[in-house]
């Protein structure tokens, strides 16, 4: 049933033919190199060809950015269709009817207009299928729809979660063999280095979570796990032995999954070759994710941009615009279509000495440590009181 509403959604025809064209567009540059108008071996960068499954992934990821799902930072008043950031007022209570798609957790808002004062609500919906409807949310709903979608087109995909407040998906390319880095909400496929390079987060736990997976992938995704990320998981598990402790209970989970029952049905012969299959899988990946960055191939993705998606403004309060001397021209659009800073009148939050930037900075650190605001609430209160600070 969630695979069909998926489907019923899903341009799949448009898709495949604009897959097509990206494969053909590949092929044609491959060809150009080969003939020496870029040589491997000169630094430039060298274009490969890309297989047609590998070509849909992109196109769908694509689609659903573009087109398909859209960021909130907080919802609009749809009783007097106020733009004003409405003001948090708190956790609210799931209806039956919200609570039954998954909302474990409603956020509640009162509407910013003086004439309207309303009451907003935002459900934190988990339902995938529910999510196709309303087509609204942060990076777990992104992350929970987009894999409903990517599995409705029969791509293996795991959920991946940041335990620095993020979260995006795996899609398992058979034609590397290898699983790929998929972020819906900033159109990223192989970018797994753009949450410390670019957003300049420090990752400290990340795990990826599938139907026959729990895999810590934490190494894919950090610059330098044997030391500064090592460092930071010393201060949750302080004893060296709890990183044992954790990599044992990844992996009896891991075996839970494999070897449930719901295996019975299927003949010894499929199982055994399941299980072969999913061995030779797991020790390429091991070997992946023991290179050094140093080691590592060069990207032919972008991994050095800042975060994209949701206001400037709120992600300046999260910390998340990565080297802000790095954002690119003057005077660019960003992705989610929000105009940055004009050379004459440099952005107020992107200006690292501006005192508005600071203060709402501060007040978001202040409120996720001492108030234990979650961070997406918090980043909306330090704005609120940014704005009455600084009128």
């Amino acid at each position: 049933e969630a695979r069909a509403a998926a489907l019923a959604v899903i341009p799949i025809a448009r898709l495949k033919r604009e897959a097509d064209a990206l494969v053909a567009r590949a092929a044609e540059r491959a060809a150009e190199n080969e003939r020496g108008s870029a040589r491997a071996d000169d630094g430039s960068v060298r274009v490969r060809e890309i297989s047609r499954t590998d070509a849909l992934l992109l196109r769908l990821l694509r689609w659903f950015k573009r087109e398909f799902f859209e960021w909130c930072d907080a919802p609009a008043c749809l009783a007097c269709g106020c733009a004003d950031a409405p003001r948090p007022t708190g956790p609210g209570v799931p209806t039956p009817e919200e609570a039954k798609h998954g909302a474990s957790r409603v956020e509640t808002y009162a509407c910013a207009s003086a004439t309207c004062g309303a009451s907003i609500r935002f459900p934190r919906f988990n339902d995938a299928t529910k999510l196709l409807q309303t087509r609204v949310g942060r990076c777990g709903e992104w992350a929970n729809c987009f894999a409903l979608c990517c599995r409705a087109l029969e791509f293996e995909t795991r959920w991946v979660l940041d335990w620095t407040d993020h979260v995006w998906v795996e899609v398992y390319s058979d034609e590397q063999e290898r699983w790929l880095h998929c972020d819906a909400c900033e159109d990223a496929c192989d970018a797994p280095k753009m949450y410390e390079r670019g957003w300049g987060k420090k990752l400290s736990f990340v795990v990826a979570f599938g139907k026959d997976d729990v895999v810590d992938v934490t190494r894919r995704y950090v610059l330098d796990f044997e030391g500064e990320t090592l460092g930071r998981r010393r201060l949750i598990l302080p004893d060296p032995r709890d990183e044992t402790w954790l990599k044992d209970a990844i992996a009896t989970r891991r075996d839970a999954l494999r070897f449930s029952s719901e295996r019975d049905s299927c003949s010894d012969e499929v199982e055994k070759a399941r299980l072969r299959r999913l061995s030779s899988r797991d020790a390429r990946e091991a070997r992946s994710l023991a290179v050094s960055p140093i080691d590592e191939p060069a990207s032919f993705r972008d991994d050095s941009r800042g975060r994209t998606t949701g206001s400037l403004a709120w992600r300046a309060a999260r910390g998340e615009l990565g080297d802000i001397g790095e954002l690119g021209e003057l005077g660019c659009r960003t992705d989610d279509g929000e105009t940055a800073s004009e050379p004459e009148a440099p952005s107020r939050v992107s200006t690292p000495e501006d005192p508005v930037a600071a203060f709402v900075r501060a007040e978001f650190a202040r409120l996720t440590t001492r108030e234990k605001m979650s961070p997406n609430q918090a980043a909306a209160r330090a704005l609120e009181t940014a704005r009455k600070t600084f009128k």
